[in-house]
């Protein structure tokens, strides 16, 4: 399709029409309009494919590919302005901020958006306005062109093949605004009161000061970027119309029914408060308490207090009866219901993503997914404790984030992982002490490996005497099987067990395929950071 440089700057309806006019086309396209087009150099070198993917020049140096360029390129070239970092939106003469997004293609989520979004660069050395509406993240955020491209560079396609997908409008809703702007007021405060180490992204909810060349931007969370994109923008449903109002409805329920209550009121202490009215109270008193008189009968004659009433408890005392609440899943809030019995232990295990073993040696530490999902995260933990009758009574509910000491431990604990693959994890066959084999309700053998764990790191276990872990014990973190379905393939010891489908396992350096592991929480250190709740 052949794309043209004309559209009415000044026209919302005209630019939308414009940028749906790549939808049909792909990176390569842009690059063609100026190479057949106006032909300035300096533009065709600097947007030069391999400028976007990286080169080796002829005396064998390696030069950096910046796929940020393909966003300059489009804004640059197809949409005729050029990139200045001013306060002011890109398409100032119509009001819009022109934002170009990779897409990836996830084996069994299908496309996701790759990046936080991008705003702008906190400038430390410059005090913030006051008030939100006089910032200039307030005019690059209130209405939003957004373009989006599939990178497909883990499929080998080169960046000029990459193909554009859809472009939308996207004025953020009034009650995510709200939020965005007690996240503006968090970052304002650190940076005009000198405090701007303090700054970080579980702070935040919705708008975060992420890291970017070794300084902070405001950006937008992926996880918020995400919920937009699922459910709004790849279903076709208009965020934005220029032609007429349209109204959004949240795909989850939502705490904040009223966007001015954040005026008057953290987000938290709206949480908190809603929480504090049902302390002390058993799960069948709160469904009482909530529910109508007729609903609850029905309720308590067919209701066993399963594991999944708790959760779903914890949403009702929200005011939510949905499953998940639309807040949460925008900021990247990991909620979790604990059940902690009479004598001080928990049901619960924490567990995160699956991963392949050659994604994990690849990742760097401020990238991982162990940083992302358990550091760089905020999490609400909702508490509930066995009593004497065998109840489980509600204690309360407190936000958390990881304390900053204990990032170093948990970073010891993920190179330690690290270690033992790149070295060759050990796996033996368990045994009694007689020596007869340990077998599975399967029938088949129990297998141990060297990954550190509470046995194989405690010299009076018979797991140490086995199979010792070269690593010690941490108290925060430890690796487990994330499948619930065992494969293993190990040539190492000539033992396999490959009656379950082969995606449950994961291939190590040496050639071993073993059940995919994941990261989890030690039970111990959740409850340490509960203690003082219960």
């Amino acid at each position: 399709m052949a794309l043209s440089y004309q559209y009415n700057k000044q026209s919302k309806k005209d630019i939308l029409r414009h940028a749906k006019a790549l939808e049909k086309c792909q990176i390569g396209d842009v690059y063609a309009l100026e190479l057949n087009g106006k032909k300035r150099q300096d533009r065709l070198e600097m947007y030069a494919e391999r400028n976007i993917k990286g080169w080796i020049d002829e005396n064998g140096g390696i030069h950096k590919g910046d796929k940020g360029l393909i966003g300059f390129l489009v804004q640059d070239i197809y949409f005729d302005e050029p990139k200045d970092n001013k306060s002011k939106s890109d398409l100032n003469e119509a009001g819009v901020e022109l934002k170009v997004s990779p897409l990836i293609k996830k084996p069994r989520a299908g496309l996701k958006v790759k990046e936080r979004l991008v705003l702008g660069m906190i400038n430390k050395e410059e005090k913030l306005p006051d008030v939100f509406r006089d910032s200039h993240i307030y005019e690059k955020c209130k209405l939003m062109m957004l373009v989006y491209y599939v990178d497909e560079s883990n499929q080998n396609v080169t960046p000029f093949k990459f193909p554009f997908y859809k472009s939308a409008y996207v004025k953020i809703p009034e009650a995510d605004m709200a939020m965005i702007e007690q996240d503006y007021r968090y970052i304002r405060d650190c940076v005009n009161k000198k405090k701007y180490d303090e700054l970080h992204e579980r702070n935040a909810y919705y708008l975060s000061p992420c890291p970017k060349n070794n300084r902070r931007a405001f950006s937008l969370k992926l996880s918020y970027m995400n919920r937009l994109f699922s459910e709004y923008i790849n279903k076709d449903i208009l965020l934005y119309n220029p032609e007429k109002k349209s109204k959004i409805v949240p795909f989850f329920g939502s705490i904040i029914r009223n966007p001015k209550d954040l005026k008057r009121e953290s987000f938290e202490t709206i949480v908190q408060g809603r929480f504090n009215r049902y302390k002390g109270k058993t799960v069948r008193q709160i469904r009482q308490s909530i529910m109508k008189s007729n609903d609850f009968k029905k309720w308590n004659q067919k209701n066993t207090v399963d594991k999944a009433e708790f959760a779903r408890t914890t949403m009702a005392m929200l005011g939510v009866e949905t499953d998940q609440a639309e807040e949460f899943v925008k900021a990247g809030i990991y909620v979790k219901t604990l059940r902690v019995n009479k004598n001080g232990t928990m049901n619960e295990n924490i567990s995160f993503s699956a991963f392949d073993f050659s994604d994990l040696l690849e990742e760097k530490w401020k990238e991982s997914t162990v940083y992302e999902e358990m550091v760089n995260r905020k999490f609400l933990w909702s508490v509930f404790k066995e009593n004497e009758k065998g109840e489980y009574v509600f204690h309360g509910a407190i936000f958390w984030s990881m304390p900053q000491d204990d990032e170093k431990i948990i970073k010891k604990g993920w190179e330690d992982i690290r270690d033992i693959i790149r070295a060759g994890i050990k796996f033996v066959k368990d045994v009694n002490d007689d020596g007869s084999p340990i077998l599975t309700t399967r029938g088949k053998n129990r297998i141990l490996n060297n990954f550190p764990d509470s046995r194989n790191t405690d010299k009076n276990r018979k797991e140490y005497r086995l199979c010792p872990s070269p690593k010690p014990y941490n108290r925060i973190i430890s690796i487990r099987p994330h499948a619930s379905l065992v494969y293993y393939d190990l040539k190492s010891i000539g033992y396999k067990d490959t009656g379950n489908p082969r995606c449950n396992g994961s291939c190590l350096p040496n050639g071993d395929v073993m059940t995919k592991q994941c990261f989890w929480f030690n039970n111990e250190y959740i409850l340490e950071q509960i203690k003082e709740i219960l």
